[in-house]
């Protein structure tokens, strides 16, 4: 199936989401004046099951009062939380930025959907996140749902959903947030709004830079080793405006450029996307029907050099330049809520995105050359609907059901390696087609046993289909390398949980979740060598003490794991907070390659804690710490690179000086722990950020 072909089927699916949309809206009610509206709606309300659901709402207070300077940082307060490695989006590759949840992430994909205001933000080559195009200053709320498998959202979503809420202050205004820090880092971000009544116009831009910090581990650089220097900026404006009395309508474009050095003065990664979407969004009653439809278009263009480090890390070469990784997306998505009893609705929606994308680069360095040119690449089509049903029989008890079926498609799939010299080609394969149709299910309850103790159950299931990324980019960390697998099979997830709610005081909450998650065919990096030449299967030239692994289907790994929170407010003043996530992911079977049976998932800790607390003296001060500890996990699927446990203190101040300014001072990494983020097979660390003193100023006019 072609590009052409998929964007006319594309068409015909969004002229069908449109319409369906249209049955359910209400006529346009003729006007004699345009009424005083406020408009803020860019989706619909929490849904009627919402609270089944295991989720954490961080508020903007919350997030303004972080003292953190990347949104991935920020929610890292939430265990279970985490990008591929133990490191900041500021100091780690674009390509692991891909988000997991309780443990599910055995590859840099991430298996979390991110939206922004119902829009997705997951790259459409490889899944992960550019954290640098979501500034948090821009951000009304973000809400983290963990579990839940599929449910409205489908592929992409299998550990869960993270939904932003862009920030939309009403009447004309404008806002700013300047920031430094000791790593001779600078970030601003200005936003301004002009009212007209029934519509707004607003533009938000935003920029950074930094010298960054070091990779490697001090007693083990050398004269190669150089900061992760970043610079970059996004730019988005857009408008908002009222259809009738209910239908709210904003339309966003936004654009973005990166560059980033991987901690080797050759290897340079640079992003660059622009995107736009069309939302449409009719909040009724609770006795009418409510619906949200997004159209979306993306265009991204990514590259990307690594290098190859001797052993005394005195000179580097270049080892794969993947100079042009183009990537689009086309999608659509539209949610109808029915209400068809006081204490009941049906909800049901459907979403359609078609991908395209390829890598090309430029490999085998002889002789101060690239040697070969390899291309790879391929389309993908992923369309599905859903229904669901909530009803509320007494007002303590929700009861929630819903199905979900799928249809995906893998098409025009290419690597071709052709030798520069003399135009030769030394590799021509063009993979088969392949498609596929799933459902999936999720069912809930909960119930308030009293009026302080309430009890939650429910079971689910969800999917993702390996990325195009996964299917056919081969990369190299060091000397570590990892080859792509255009044969991969689709992961499959099959969870069950149960959570009780405490009101122990008026001022004490206490929470917990006890979960269990099969997931079948996970997607992970597998050892295929460490035995340095020639792997003649792969034809893959392995450096002396390096490792060469393929992105393999994992056959069956069991998930089980407790999570935990409490809350404490001591006094109007002082509030303290306890998150805990107990994780242990294990492989129970992989036929392929016993030897993996019984080890842990790599990337992920058993243990993960967060300590808070927030003091407020006045009105005009806010004091909070924070302390994040980890415990040892394994950096590769044979469990024999461990990366130690690590504890890190936070501390951060705020400093009302009008009501429309504000000064704070942050302090990460206090006690400047060490966190080993990754070792490689010749036991190279790479560490997280070290102690780094930050502070800026935030105004509203």
């Amino acid at each position: 199936m072609t590009w052409k072909h998929i964007s006319r089927r594309w068409t015909a699916q969004g002229v069908g989401v449109a319409a369906a949309v249209l049955v359910f809206s209400s006529p346009t009610q003729a006007q004699n004046a345009i009424p005083e509206v406020l408009v803020v709606a860019r989706q619909l309300s929490p849904s009627a099951n919402e609270p089944v659901y295991a989720t954490t709402l961080i508020d903007r207070e919350s997030l303004a009062q972080s003292g953190e300077a990347r949104l991935d940082d920020i929610l890292r307060s939430v265990p279970g939380f985490g990008l591929f490695r133990r490191q900041s989006s500021r100091a780690s590759h674009p390509t692991t930025q891909g988000v997991t949840l309780r443990g599910l992430g055995p590859s840099g994909a991430g298996r979390t959907l991110v939206l922004l205001d119902g829009v997705p933000q997951n790259d459409p080559f490889g899944g992960w996140i550019d954290w640098s195009r979501l500034p948090s200053a821009s951000l009304n709320s973000v809400l983290i749902t963990r579990g839940g498998g599929a449910g409205p959202w489908g592929n992409t979503a299998l550990a869960g959903v993270i939904r932003l809420s862009s920030r939309t202050d009403p009447g004309s205004h404008g806002w700013a947030e300047v920031r430094g820090d000791s790593a001779a880092s600078a970030d601003g971000t200005a936003a301004g709004q002009i009212d007209f009544g029934a519509a707004q116009i607003f533009a938000t831009a935003h920029g950074h830079r930094s010298d960054g910090v070091f990779l490697i581990r001090k007693d083990q650089r050398g004269p190669v080793d150089m900061r992760t220097a970043n610079r970059g900026g996004w730019f988005q404006g857009g408008t908002h405006f009222v259809v009738g009395e209910d239908i709210n309508v904003s339309a966003t474009g936004n654009y973005s450029e990166d560059r980033y050095v991987n901690g080797i003065g050759l290897a340079v990664s640079k992003t660059r996307n622009a995107d736009g979407a069309l939302s449409v969004v009719r909040e009724g009653g609770h006795d009418e029907v409510s619906w949200e439809a997004h159209v979306y278009a993306r265009d991204g263009k990514a590259s990307s050099v690594f290098s190859s480090v001797d052993a005394a890390r005195t000179t580097a070469t270049p080892s794969l330049d993947q100079f042009n990784v183009p990537s689009q997306a086309l999608g659509a998505n539209a949610i109808v809520r029915i209400p068809i009893a006081p204490s009941a609705t049906v909800e049901t929606g459907v979403d359609v995105r078609s991908v395209k994308g390829a890598t090309n680069e430029r490999f085998t360095y002889i002789a101060n050359t690239f040697t070969r040119l390899r291309h790879a690449g391929g389309e993908q089509f992923v369309t599905g609907g859903f229904v669901e049903g909530n009803w509320l029989p007494i007002p303590a008890v929700t009861l929630t059901a819903g199905g979900r079926v799928d249809h995906w498609q893998q098409t025009d799939g290419v690597r071709t390696e052709t030798i520069i010299a003399t135009g030769v080609l030394a590799r021509n394969d063009a993979y088969p087609d392949r498609d596929g149709t799933v459902g999936n299910f999720r069912v809930g309850a909960r119930g308030d046993v009293t009026s302080t103790f309430t009890l939650r159950a429910l079971g689910y299931s969800g999917f993702r289909i390996p990325t195009l990324n996964e299917l056919y980019r081969p990369f190299r960390v060091g000397n570590d390398i990892t080859e792509a697998n255009a044969a991969l099979n689709p992961e499959r997830l099959r969870g069950i949980e149960a959570g009780a709610e405490w009101t122990a005081l008026p001022t004490l909450k206490l929470s917990g979740t006890v979960f269990r998650n099969w997931l079948n065919n996970a997607v992970g990096n597998i050892t295929v060598t460490t035995t340095p030449g020639l792997e003649p299967t792969l034809g893959v030239v392995v450096p002396a003490g390096g490792v060469l692994r393929q992105r393999r289907n994992i056959d069956n790994i069991v998930a089980n794991g407790f999570e935990g929170e409490a809350l404490w407010r001591a006094s109007e003043r002082v509030e303290f907070s306890v998150r805990y996530l107990l994780s242990v992911p294990k492989v129970t079977r992989n036929t392929s390659q016993p030897t993996l049976e019984g080890l842990n998932l790599a990337q992920v800790a058993k243990h993960q804690v967060v300590l808070a607390g927030t003091f407020r003296p006045t009105a005009a001060w806010t004091f909070k710490s924070e302390l994040r500890t980890s415990s040892s996990q394994f950096d590769d699927d044979q469990n024999t690179r461990l990366l130690k446990s690590y504890a890190v203190v936070d501390l951060y101040i705020d400093r009302a000086i009008t009501d429309k300014a504000s000064l704070f001072f942050g302090v990460e990494n206090l006690l400047n722990a060490e966190i080993q983020a990754g070792r490689s097979a010749d036991g190279l660390v790479t560490v997280g950020a070290p102690l780094t003193l930050s502070g800026g100023l935030r105004l509203r006019f």
